[in-house]
């Protein structure tokens, strides 16, 4: 079906069913609501408030989910995230939306031990800094802000370098020249920092404390009101309560972490509730009316406005949205072409204009995805890992769409590398040798020891870069051809005509000379033919290229540049596809080269066993790698390439008022 058209429908309705009835879109999913211009007599819902509210409690169930996910992980597996959301039938889910309050509560008191564990734990570090600061002073059984006798003054505080009570009299009778009314006393000491006690006369303190200033004696920065063994023990209690305290709070964490599925569903809730109360800012409103517009589905317009009139006193007017609008873009396509829709997306939706690219793109994407990756054991191995995540698991949304599009090129992969005999590179033929002494020989190869039903490209690289040419130029033509169809439909035939034909016939015309030149033999009949639709080509893009310029030397110069451009723009293109040589080369070389370090020993036990380990580390890495670059080439194929054809993209996605969840899925009972 590709892109959906989509239809513009105005809503009105008593204004007592306003909540009813986008409970309802809601649940139908098909409606993306717009705020109408202006009406006389009717106001714009004000629900910022709400809506403030509503993700305050939508960031408080996070904030606790996030928190028992800290304290008490959730047990999963790594294959859980294929399984799905688990259903909720609708009377299940409003049940338990019913106990949202209770469960926010739940998550208020996760929140506040949370809280109170940070807080104990700022406590903590601002303790043991404080027992870091005094444990030095443990041996002063004084307080630190002793500050001496009637005759006598104390200094108590730190000097940066390591004294003994010797030491530190020594340098202060330099600067002292003889006094000798003061006392002092090492209380602890290190390589950097020695913490000591002066008692000083109270007529020589002015002198003691200036000679200690010299040797740049340091007060204490947080002197302690009693002895430091005093304030070391209550730091030491506050430690010991904080940690208990932790414990306490992480216990009670852990217990409320039963909870974790009800705060999961609350946050599904206040989710629902938000984007239901956001639509209503969208919605007109009068003292018994509410209006509101939006754009549905063409083949949902009349199903939807039926419910809607039988559910509802509401009236429902559907039209054709008008030229200037914004209108958002909704693609639908069968499973083999939705798998591609996202890489459509990562470069851009289309717009009103634009032709759906991924009918096309999708058998392109998984060809050349295949033709790149090319081993046939790689591409088994992606088919059955996806098979199984699409069957057994049940993936559903963007996640199905990527286990859907690798397993398609899975198979792709297969085929290319039974075309050209790789299958985890040439581990087959080199068992059959290595192991059995024989050269394996099958019906349908050219070469003993080959299995290829084609052709080897490692043997023979120059015939693969010459089909790589060929399938780039095809799918270069298919481009081409969509810029023809959409410029058809828009009315623009002379367009398509003049700026698509012209250009078909001058590559065609130059492709049996290109070949040529990569000594392919072509008929002498096909060369002639194609030397003269060259020309003829040439000439037509000269002569219709500035068909847009109003004097005859514009044109012919318009006409010239534009010649030039189509020439050089398709070799580089063209050029463009030897990746597919590249990168195919490049997986089945590396997957030969890791089968045949695993069969350097001579002994065939430790063969086997060298060739076990070296396989599986070697193609696993291989195959990871290639994986890689096989998928960015691929894309940049489609982008550069394929979409600078014809697509401009620039479209918005089509976002209905949709129940939007995270951890459940609702079914209508």
């Amino acid at each position: 079906m590709a892109k959906v058209e989509m239809k513009y429908a105005e809503i009105i309705a008593p204004v007592e069913e306003a909540k009813n009835l986008f409970d309802y879109l809601q649940v139908r999913s098909v409606m993306e609501v717009k705020k109408l211009d202006e009406i006389e007599g009717l106001d714009y819902f004000e629900t910022g408030p709400v809506v403030a509210s509503i993700e305050k409690y939508l960031d408080t169930a996070q904030t606790a989910l996030e928190i028992i996910d800290k304290y008490a992980p959730a047990k999963s597996g790594l294959l859980d995230s294929l399984k799905g959301l688990p259903e909720l039938s609708e009377s299940e889910y409003l049940k338990k939306s019913d106990e949202a309050d209770e469960i926010l509560g739940i998550c208020l008191k996760i929140c506040n031990a949370e809280k109170e564990i940070n807080e104990d734990k700022a406590l903590i570090s601002r303790s043991q800094a404080a027992i870091d600061a005094v444990e030095s002073w443990l041996k002063l059984d004084i307080p630190m802000q002793f500050k001496g006798t009637d005759t006598t003054k104390a200094i108590i505080g730190t000097l940066p370098d390591e004294y003994t009570a010797e030491k530190l009299q020594i340098a202060l009778a330099a600067f002292l020249e003889g006094e000798d009314r003061y006392e002092c006393e090492i209380i602890s000491h290190a390589a950097d920092r020695s913490c000591v006690f002066v008692l000083a006369h109270n007529e020589a303190y002015e002198k003691v404390l200036s000679a200690l200033r010299s040797l740049e004696f340091a007060f204490p920065s947080d002197p302690t009101k009693h002895a430091p063994e005093v304030r070391y023990g209550r730091m030491r209690n506050k430690i010991a309560e904080a940690e208990a305290e932790i414990e306490s709070d992480t216990a009670l964490i852990k217990e409320l972490a039963e909870n974790r599925e009800d705060i999961r569903f609350a946050c599904d809730w206040f989710t629902i509730k938000r984007d239901r109360y956001t639509a209503l800012e969208n919605t007109s409103a009068g003292n018994s009316i509410v209006a509101f517009g939006g754009y549905i589905p063409a083949d949902q317009c009349e199903t939807l406005s039926k419910e809607l009139e039988s559910r509802f006193s509401a009236a429902v007017e559907v039209r054709d949205p008008p030229d200037e609008d914004d209108v958002p873009v909704l693609l639908r396509n069968r499973p083999f072409v939705a798998a591609v829709e996202p890489i459509t997306e990562m470069y851009a939706l289309p717009d009103k204009s634009d032709i759906d690219p991924n009918p096309v793109m999708s058998v392109f994407y998984y060809i050349l995805f295949g033709l790149m990756l090319s081993d046939a054991g790689y591409g088994l191995l992606m088919a059955i890992g996806c098979g199984i995540a699409k069957f057994k698991y049940k993936v559903t949304g963007r996640l199905k769409k990527t286990v859907d599009m690798y397993f398609w090129c899975g198979l792709a992969t297969v085929f290319w590398g039974v075309l050209f005999g790789s299958f985890f590179g040439d581990i087959i033929p080199r068992i059959s040798a290595e192991f059995f002494d024989k050269t394996l020989v099958v019906p349908w190869a050219k070469d003993p020891g080959s299995i290829a039903l084609w052709f080897e490209p490692v043997k023979d690289p120059m015939k693969l870069l010459c089909y790589s040419f060929l399938f780039g130029l095809i799918h270069l033509f298919f481009g081409l051809g969509c810029a023809f169809v959409k410029m058809w439909k828009q009315g623009n035939k002379s367009g398509a005509i003049f700026d698509c034909v012209p250009v078909f016939m001058l590559i065609l015309g130059i492709v049996p000379m290109g070949a040529g030149i990569l000594n392919v033999t072509v008929p002498a009949i096909l060369t002639t033919i194609g030397k003269y639709l060259a020309i003829a080509g040439a000439v037509l893009v000269v002569l219709t290229a500035g068909r847009s310029s109003k004097n005859i030397v514009g044109k012919l110069g318009i006409g010239l540049y534009g010649l030039y451009n189509t020439a050089s723009g398709w070799l580089s293109d063209i050029l463009s596809y030897s990746r597919l040589l590249a990168l195919g080369l490049c997986t089945g070389v590396i997957a030969t080269v890791v089968n045949t370090l695993g069969c350097i020993p001579s002994n065939k036990i430790v063969k086997a066993i060298m060739l076990i380990a070296v396989f599986i580390f070697g193609h696993v890495v291989n195959m990871a790698i290639n994986l890689i670059g096989t998928y960015v080439h691929t894309n940049r194929l489609q982008y550069v390439e394929f979409f600078a054809k014809f697509y401009e993209g620039g479209g918005r996605s089509f976002t209905p008022l949709k129940t939007n969840t995270k951890y459940y899925k609702v079914k209508e009972d």
